[in-house]
């Protein structure tokens, strides 16, 4: 992965989520209900001071859709049902569905929160955000911060159901944050293991960080096919410019579109986008029952006995 593109995941990783409090359920842009597409056009305002803003509450029947520039096929996220007060979160891929994921809307809304203070860091300063979040030696599981919130993304997971073309599968994930928890106690490496980056890799980072505080980024209100937007658009003087809108007004995720402009014309680039989205008219295309059914949380204590027992005969 090139320099520019680690640097459009993570602005991406920092902006897709991050939004304020939830608003009301905005009026579709005329269109919009079934399939606005989005053509990029924009006007843009002056910089933003605050670039917090509200979000589209999830609801079942909500859906949107991605493509790549210049090639065919989309990725499609929809909410298709709910279940004891969660949301079923279906993925689709070339038309077909591909797994569903049950999520506690409760505590998405916290990750969400989350997300609008980290945007906020990032903003203020990205390079110290990124020493803060991404040490020299690669091993994340080294802030306490991160596997609170790693721990917190997990208890949002309810249950998977995953299509692999021949069966559906349903994922248990019930004791799953507290087996985890527990492993973690016992073993406070386990997570870290494997994590280190080799001599290349925290090169390659350190000239990541060296061209990151070089670059400017600016925050701005634009509107793109009639939605209210913000556009957020890092630059390098010698590397080229990265950007990603996104809107308050989209359901499920904000993210409208996301560019990677290279300054060398033979370098990689592109481009994905919003190719349509709804509020409604999601369909479940995972009704039927199960073929297997997984407890997660066995399967984990399973695999922390054999890891104790291969301790234990290395000892």
């Amino acid at each position: 992965m090139n320099r520019l593109m680690l640097m459009m995941a993570l602005l991406l990783a920092v902006f897709a989520f991050g939004c304020g409090e939830q608003g009301e359920n905005p009026a579709p842009a005329e269109g919009g209900e079934e399939g606005t597409e989005a053509d990029g056009g924009d006007n843009a305002a002056e910089p933003a001071g605050d670039i917090s803003f509200e979000y589209t509450p999830p609801e079942v029947g909500q859906w949107i859709a991605y493509g790549v520039e210049g090639e065919e096929g989309e990725f499609k996220l929809s909410i298709v049902a709910e279940e004891e007060g969660a949301l079923w979160y279906q993925i689709e891929v070339e038309g077909e569905a591909v797994a569903q994921v049950l999520v506690d809307p409760a505590l998405l809304d916290q990750l969400i929160a989350l997300s609008g203070d980290y945007m906020d860091e990032f903003v203020a300063d990205p390079v110290a955000f990124v020493e803060a979040y991404m040490p020299e030696n690669g091993n994340v599981m080294e802030n306490d911060e991160y596997v609170e919130n790693m721990m917190l993304a997990l208890r949002a997971i309810k249950k998977v159901k995953i299509n692999d073309g021949t069966q559906l599968m349903l994922l248990d994930m019930a004791g799953v944050p507290e087996m985890v928890e527990q492993m973690l106690a016992e073993n406070p490496d386990l997570l870290g293991q494997g994590m280190q980056m080799n001599p290349g890799q925290e090169e390659e980072m350190s000239e990541f960080l060296a061209e990151l505080e070089q670059a400017q980024f600016t925050a701005e209100e634009v509107e793109v096919d009639g939605l209210q937007c913000m556009r957020f658009t890092a630059t390098h003087d010698e590397k080229g410019t990265l950007e990603a809108v996104v809107s308050p007004e989209l359901p499920i995720v904000p993210l409208m579109e996301a560019r990677v402009i290279p300054m060398d014309p033979e370098e990689e680039g592109g481009a994905i986008m919003v190719t349509g989205y709804g509020y409604e008219g999601a369909e479940n295309l995972m009704t039927g029952e199960p073929d297997q059914v997984i407890p997660v949380a066995m399967m984990l204590q399973g695999m922390a006995s054999q890891f104790q027992n291969q301790g234990a005969a290395i000892q």
